[in-house]
């Protein structure tokens, strides 16, 4: 049987140490500054260890490098610093290479997922401005093919005027959903990755030995963790492709196969997974860390994972966060203790990082007393530059601190916090929910439902009545001439996978309270009995139904 720990193990006192080590932190501790900087000084003291494994084999730390300078070569007098470069790549080596490429020649990445849909992928490259898209497969119409890096291709599209810039030190541009209907990005510097890679890593003593999955599309925040903690910690990082990480049998296998010790999982994931092993047997004795992020952990799962002896030594860790606030924001071991007083809407995620601090506060801005729920509110070295393009969002979500030593970041979750300072979370405050690890704001396709011909009115929430949450969708709409399929055939083409509703539901009018406001209760209910539902088959592949990330 799993032993699961019965206390928290102890965060080291250096870490912890809060006296001028934020600004060290913000700086990349002394150690280069940029994240390619400190990749190559690995990789020359260490040019023979392998540093990646994919379904092509394996590269060492000193091949990689060599990958990535042709990139470099690609895009040297054609960027200025901080200047974004479209990534538009699978799962691949290739892709490491070509982000790592980008970086050495001074530009950032623009992930662009080439599964999204063609309508997403060009609202991404034209609200960015970029000219340039390194990508691996075939140009888009309107592409202009330049020079080639083996399998990636160097291409410039049209410019778009007064496109906004970006401050030098950008690594990356990560897009999340917006409530306004289109997606928004979210510019992260070096120094924040660096200073959460300096304060968490030391936490999971992770190092030269460890083996990393790389499981999530570059386009969600968590591979940011995935890439850099490997690489930087001079592991290996082995990189799962979409059907593998779509299949739990498969991917168990791999686990297996590769002796993986580090393993990084949305809960969702996590629990076909657990699954998965619990039922076949699979034991994965290399494993040694696994740490769950990205939506709310499911306490059942982790129980029933410390029921079995699939990994006896691995140490489950939740870890709440944000892609504003570079990607972790707390840390939490979980233990039979911590688990004690967990339950829907009130999952335990722990003590910020160290290079982190958040607050509690009220609607009015104020804090809130202990036991009180309030809305998460995050400062220190990992708070971003703020969205791309957007400086009213950005001046509204990211208020200064009073000294004007920084900003915070209003989160939009709410949290409360115990006597002894351990947070829980207690879900969002507004229409954003999480969905396999994404970030969705249910405005977002409430517009595209809305744009449909024969629908009047439209709704969206997170339905959790069952054993897996799925995005609900309702419509007012005559099911005879809006049949699910027309629905689940418009939505493809405009949205991604993840953000597609499962279930439908037909109503003659939406349910509105006293206030006149959308009445999210009576849906619920609704979507708990079960009532008008049209069953949509999502996009998906084998295993589950889960789309990793």
């Amino acid at each position: 049987m799993s032993r699961p720990p019965t206390t928290s193990p102890p965060v080291p006192e250096a870490a912890l140490a809060d006296t001028g080590v934020r600004a060290t932190w913000a700086k990349g501790a002394g150690r280069g500054d940029r994240l390619d900087t400190r990749f190559r000084e690995i990789a020359a003291r260490t040019p023979g260890r392998t540093a990646v494994t994919d379904a092509r084999g394996s590269v060492t730390y000193g091949g990689l490098a060599e990958e990535a300078d042709a990139v470099t070569r690609l895009l040297r007098g054609r960027v200025s610093p901080g200047q974004p470069v479209a990534l538009r790549a699978g799962r691949s080596r290739s892709a490491l290479a070509g982000l790592l490429g980008i970086l050495g020649a001074g530009a950032s990445y623009l992930p662009v997922d080439p599964g999204y849909p063609q309508d997403r992928q060009r609202h991404l490259l034209d609200d960015s401005g970029t000219a340039l898209v390194l990508t691996e497969g075939p140009p888009s119409p309107g592409e202009t093919p330049l020079a080639q890096a083996g399998p990636l291709t160097l291409t410039a599209r049209r410019s778009v005027p007064g496109a906004p810039a970006l401050p030098p030190d950008t690594a990356y541009t990560i897009y999340t959903s917006g409530s306004t209907g289109l997606p928004k990005g979210c510019v992260v510097g070096h120094g924040q990755v660096l200073a959460l890679l300096d304060a968490a890593l030391p936490l999971f003593d992770t190092g030269a030995d460890d083996v990393w999955t790389l499981f999530h599309s570059w386009s969600f925040d968590f591979s940011v963790w995935e890439i850099w903690g490997a690489l930087l910690g001079g592991g290996r990082a082995v990189v799962v492709d979409r059907d593998t990480a779509a299949d739990p049998e498969a991917f168990a296998h791999l686990l297996s196969d590769e002796a993986v010790t580090v393993l990084n999982q949305v809960p969702s994931a996590f629990g076909n997974l657990v699954a998965e092993t619990s039922a076949t047997g699979t034991r994965l004795p290399a494993l040694r860390r696994v740490v769950l992020g990205g939506e709310a952990m499911v306490p059942d799962d982790v129980r029933r994972w410390w029921a079995t002896d699939t990994a006896p030594d691995a140490q489950v860790t939740n870890m709440y966060g944000i892609t504003e606030t570079t990607v972790h924001v707390t840390y939490c071991p979980l233990t039979p203790e911590t688990l004690a007083d967990a339950r829907p809407g009130r999952t335990p995620i722990g003590r910020p990082l160290p290079h982190l601090d958040v607050e509690l506060r009220d609607a009015d801005g104020k804090l809130v007393a202990v036991g009180e729920p309030g809305e998460l509110w995050v400062g220190g070295a990992g708070v971003s530059h703020g969205y791309l393009g957007r400086p009213e969002l950005t001046a509204e979500r990211f208020p200064p601190e009073p000294d004007g030593s920084g900003r915070r970041y209003r989160s939009g979750d709410w949290a409360v916090a115990d006597a002894d300072g351990l947070l829980y979370y207690a879900g969002r405050m507004d229409g954003q929910v999480k969905v396999r690890g994404f970030r969705v704001e249910l405005g977002e396709i409430e517009a595209e439902l809305r744009a449909l011909p024969g629908v009047d009115g439209a709704a969206c929430l997170l339905d959790d009545s069952g054993r897996t949450p799925a995005l609900a969708a309702y419509l007012v709409a005559d099911r005879a001439a809006v049949p699910p399929a027309r629905v689940r055939n418009a939505l493809a083409g405009r949205l991604p996978a993840h953000m597609l509703p499962q279930r439908l539901h037909y109503l003659d009018r939406l349910p509105v309270t006293p206030h006149g406001k959308l009445d999210r209760e009576a849906l619920s209910a609704r979507a708990a009995a079960g009532t008008d539902q049209g069953r949509t088959a999502p996009r998906t592949t084998k295993g589950g139904g889960h789309h990793a990330g």
